[in-house]
């Protein structure tokens, strides 16, 4: 009998496409995404590792329903996410959510923390009344270690790691049972990294959550993920566990990718599993 995790999300076969001039009158096209494919098992966490400019952040958009593939197939729960409307766009966009890279440029400048908490809550039809959903985004602002006293402040009284906390919390307001992580700790200082990146874990743990992580640094990904695939150039050159690619990289680029984080103590990856 086999126990291994269903897949929630597949990828099949995605390509991504751009129009581009060569010259006056010739038209080509540039090849963001060719021919991508992969499971993200349920409660589980997939690392899409990549240089800037493989392709890795448009898969995320894709998945995100963001942007429209130009061929191949998005599965959530073994359904299309292309061309859902109505209330089967708004139940998928409830269970999928998306941490983006920029805590400054992701929050709403203009809004405090508990309306930027609270507005998927309002917009899927979450609690009875704006008290209640009040006290929830009190509560999960102190699950993500932020103080109930935030609610009323503004997202530039923050450092950048509290932002990200903030959106971590915004991302959770809807339940999700999907979440997209796009390169969600390459704008933070080295110390706040690690925070997050425990941060992230336990709400899996709590929540059952299942996470795309999206990043350039694989030093990141020994701490979170369980399985690895890593682009270049639009595709998927290597793919495995993480203690497959860290251990015994098969191509030359997951090498080069491998020798440019600065420490990979093989003791701390022990850690992931704690």
């Amino acid at each position: 009998m086999n126990d291994a995790p269903r897949a929630l999300v597949s990828v099949r076969a995605l390509r991504k496409h751009f129009p581009q001039r060569d010259g006056f009158f010739r038209k080509t096209w540039k090849k963001a995404v060719d021919g991508v494919s992969f499971d993200v098992r349920e409660g589980k966490t997939l690392a899409l590792v990549g240089e800037s400019g493989s392709g890795k952040t448009t898969v995320g958009l894709m998945i995100l329903d963001l942007l429209a593939p130009t061929s191949g197939e998005i599965l959530y729960r073994g359904e299309s996410v292309s061309g859902r409307r109505g209330r089967d766009w708004l139940a998928l966009r409830r269970e999928v959510q998306v941490v983006f890279q920029d805590p400054y440029s992701s929050l709403n400048a203009r809004r405090n923390v508990g309306e930027i908490v609270t507005e998927g809550m309002c917009l899927h039809h979450i609690g009875d009344g704006p008290e209640e959903r009040l006290a929830m985004a009190r509560e999960l602002l102190e699950r993500v270690g932020m103080s109930a006293s935030a609610l009323n402040r503004y997202p530039h009284e923050f450092s950048g790691g509290q932002r990200q906390r903030i959106a971590i919390a915004r991302a959770l307001s809807v339940r999700p049972k999907f979440v997209v992580c796009d390169e969600p700790t390459s704008a933070l200082d080295v110390s706040v990294q690690s925070q997050i990146l425990n941060l992230l874990r336990r709400l899996q743990r709590e929540e059952g959550l299942t996470y795309l992580f999206i990043t350039h640094n694989l030093g990141v990904v020994e701490y979170l993920a369980d399985e690895v695939c890593v682009m270049e150039r639009g595709v998927i050159v290597e793919r495995g566990s993480v203690d497959a690619i860290f251990d015994a990289p098969r191509e030359a680029y997951t090498r080069r990718l491998l020798d440019s984080v600065p420490s990979l103590d093989p003791g701390l990856r022990k850690l992931r599993r704690v």
